[in-house]
């Protein structure tokens, strides 16, 4: 099978597409995720589905510029349409590479949401999962981590990796058959990052067994035990979480890290969904952490989630107000998506029909204290800070609508994913 007619198999197994949708590709200018840019493109033209390719500059390096401009004259030069997005959010603390994986994944999100796509591709290889799967090895990572990278992952808007089955290798061949360029990121030798380290690795652990294939092997097993802890969390679920709102309301059992796989499991799920679409699995000692204080009675954030202690022996998880005090989503009159506004990776603003009279000018933002311009806001039965983090909508200072809050003014503000799909999909 050519690769062409691989990719299109490995693409239609992640998602129906029907004539007419759209999907994004991500791509940096690396050899990856240019092959990935051409494979769908092919693949788009013959199957009718529009296309449109984004590049993150992350600001760390000056020939990121450039590399941009060389994505954006190949996307011109093939009628694909090319955005640019930049990030300047580092303040030069923490883990850079977290911080710019997390910042990377927020931006295609909104960017996603805001022009309708179906779905965003990114170029994950086999090589990235072998080296995966040994990185997480070495660190002693249970079931999930040696599960390695999915092939599927996200909710209203997920995230494709259509390569895995595919080499770096026969990538760039087919790169230098068709004559497209590619950049190298010199940081792909820096061996200060643990990728680099263990990519060049590989080859001393071939000679004892350790190849890349076993390594696949080893994350298609840890992928099958996945899907029956997944299968035993969900069942839980349906006994321990309640969800009310916004929020989720756990049984303090969930909190019991130590008693199996299922606890840790569910609670970072939980974690996930309140936390939105940009966030990441919280590590087990921030977990077990949040969770001693939590048995004792004392309120924690976590990956932006706020677990409060109930009566009756219940936690709430809460999306915390200043985690999304920032995150606007203007409202184009002229774009109006299908499925309504995406914001924050988890909600989606729906006018109703007939709908409501629109004009420049509103934009899609966290209620904050726009609650007490909302008399009816109790009757909601939730919390003054739970509204405090669901969408509402603006015109400059002017409250337009906070569906949450009891003030709908003809818009519906819905949760894109429920909790119990989520937590299967993630």
């Amino acid at each position: 099978m050519s690769l062409s007619a691989s990719f299109g198999t490995a693409l239609e197994s992640l998602i129906p597409l029907n004539v007419g949708d759209a999907i994004g590709v991500a791509v940096s200018g690396g050899g990856d995720s240019m092959a990935l840019l051409d494979l769908a493109r092919a693949w788009s033209i013959r199957r009718k589905v529009a296309l449109c390719a984004v590049t993150v500059n992350h600001g760390l390096r000056p020939e990121a510029a450039d590399e941009a401009e060389m994505v954006g004259a190949f996307c011109t030069a093939r009628g694909i349409a090319h955005d640019t997005l930049r990030w300047t959010g580092w303040d030069g603390k923490g883990n850079l590479q977290a911080a710019a994986r997390e910042a990377r994944r927020g931006l295609l999100i909104d960017w996603a949401g805001a022009k309708g796509l179906k779905a965003v591709l990114v170029g994950h290889t086999a090589d990235d999962q072998a080296e995966t799967v040994l990185m997480r090895l070495a660190r002693g990572s249970g079931v999930d981590g040696l599960a390695g990278i999915p092939v599927r992952t996200g909710g209203a808007i997920p995230f494709l990796r259509p390569l895995m089955g595919m080499g770096r290798a026969e990538l760039r061949d087919y790169l230098i058959a068709e004559g497209i360029a590619w950049v190298d990121d010199p940081s792909n030798d820096d061996e200060g990052f643990d990728r680099v380290r263990a990519r060049k690795m590989m080859d001393a652990l071939a000679n004892l067994g350790l190849t890349q294939e076993r390594l696949l092997q080893t994350a298609a097993h840890m992928q099958a035990a996945q899907t029956v802890l997944k299968a035993e969390a969900l069942r839980r679920a349906r006994v321990d979480v309640t969800t009310d709102g916004a929020d989720l309301v756990l049984a303090r059992s969930v909190f019991d890290l130590a008693a199996s796989d299922t606890e840790p499991r569910l609670l970072a799920a939980a974690i996930g969904w309140v936390g939105g679409e940009a966030a990441y699995r919280p590590r087990f000692a921030s977990l077990k952490d949040a969770a001693v204080a939590v048995l004792a009675g004392r309120t924690r954030t976590i990956a932006g989630v706020i677990l409060s202690p109930q009566a009756g022996g219940k936690v709430r998880l809460t999306r915390e107000a200043a985690a999304v005090a920032g995150l606007e989503t203007e409202i184009d009159l002229e774009a109006i998506p299908e499925g309504g506004f995406d914001w924050d990776g988890r909600w989606r603003l729906v006018p109703r029909a007939p709908q409501p009279r629109l004009s420049a000018g509103l934009r899609i933002r966290a209620l904050g204290e726009g609650v007490l311009n909302c008399p009816d806001w109790r009757a909601s039965g939730l919390p003054r800070a739970s509204l405090a983090a669901t969408p509402s909508i603006w015109r400059d200072n002017r409250l337009e609508s906070a569906p949450m809050a009891g003030f709908s003014n003809s818009w519906d503000a819905i949760i894109a994913q429920d909790f119990a799909s989520w937590l299967v999909s993630h």
